[in-house]
């Protein structure tokens, strides 16, 4: 970025965001300069303290210490003014979900942790995308911090707006739940498909390309997993470097969404994929246990654009798919050999012209 310490088109323009002379001299001192746009904006009506929000509610200072570190939110002093009235407000509902032995921590520990990575990911595409270059003249500086000032503005609206969007989703988790839970017992377990899709060929590219042709590929790779996902009703649990986890609520439809992503090629880059059906444990929106391992350890056994299913699959997914007998192997983690059997193109015809080999 530009030198901005003597840019006096800058400071104007702080100014008008509302910045004191002391916090603007502190900053140039510092020279952090270029940082106060986005400070601005972020702090206006911080005023209150931990100590404050622990006078508000009604409760302990260590109660709301623990609930925000439980968050993820950093308070290095209790009396530093760091929080607005719409924290006193968070901090009074957020006690309501934590009485004695609750397990209300835990979904808070989720909570911060996806708003930390909404966060990350925010970031990391406004720097990548807009930050100015380091010989930008003062005009295009002034502009960015203006730019940097509005954006701010905008992601604090739509995280106002996150509700709206969380209500889909719980929506959508409690169909799942239901779903997936209709043949079991145990309330801990999900009877659900699980795949995983990895890139060969991703790591020895990693080793030359540039960094924009690695993050355009990963990018590609994630929106086509997600966009396959939901046109399957299936989910994306989460992306592993250059591997993605997703689970669906059938075979078939496991089955559909690793063969759509590894028919997915990139010149040097060919995915394979392994699916797994069963019951799985559940636990804060990831799946744990056998059938996860499973499926996992099959993605690393096949060949680039194969699918490798358990027999759970092949058999749950026989009416939409055909299947190759591929032997019976020992995986790791495993005691005795697995029948695993190869996933082969959708069958086109009703169940008396299914092809399955086995």
């Amino acid at each position: 970025m530009a030198e901005t310490v003597g840019s006096e088109g800058l400071v104007d323009f702080l100014r008008t965001l509302g910045a004191t002379e002391a916090l603007i001299e502190t900053a140039r001192a510092e020279g952090n300069l270029d940082y106060l746009p986005t400070e601005i904006v972020l702090s206006r009506g911080a005023e209150l303290s931990a100590t404050d929000l622990a006078a508000r509610t009604g409760v302990g200072l260590d109660l709301v210490l623990r609930l925000w570190r439980t968050l993820g939110v950093t308070v290095p002093d209790a009396h530093q003014p760091m929080f607005c009235d719409r924290d006193a407000a968070c901090t009074a509902l957020a006690m309501q979900f934590m009485p004695v032995d609750s397990h209300a921590d835990e979904l808070f520990r989720v909570l911060g942790s996806a708003l930390a990575r909404v966060a990350e990911a925010a970031v990391s595409l406004y720097v990548q995308t807009a930050d100015p270059k380091s010989d930008s003249s003062e005009a295009d500086v002034v502009a960015w911090a203006k730019d940097v000032a509005d954006t701010t503005s905008l992601a604090l609206q739509l995280g106002d707006s996150m509700g709206t969007i969380f209500a889909h989703h719980l929506r959508d988790a409690i169909d799942r739940q239901r779903a997936a839970q209709t043949e079991v017992v145990d309330r801990s377990l999900f009877r659900l498909a699980v795949g995983f899709v990895d890139l060969v060929g991703f790591t020895p590219l990693s080793q030359h390309a540039v960094p924009a042709e690695l993050l355009s590929l990963v990018g590609g790779f994630e929106a086509r997993a997600f966009e396959v996902a939901s046109a399957h009703h299936g989910r994306i649990v989460k992306h592993i470097g250059d591997e993605v986890m997703f689970v669906a609520l059938d075979a078939s439809a496991g089955c559909a969404i690793a063969r759509d992503l590894t028919n997915d090629c990139s010149e040097g880059i060919e995915p394979r994929g392994g699916v797994a059906f069963g019951d799985v444990i559940t636990r804060h929106g990831d799946y744990y246990g056998p059938v996860v391992n499973l499926a996992s350890r099959l993605a690393e056994l096949a060949i680039p654009r194969e699918v490798l299913v358990d027999v759970a699959t092949a058999s749950a997914g026989s009416e939409a798919f055909a299947f190759r007998p591929a032997g019976h192997r020992l995986l790791k983690g495993f005691d005795t050999p697995i029948e695993v059997f190869s996933l082969d193109a959708p069958t086109t015809g009703g169940p008396d012209d299914q092809i399955r080999d086995r």
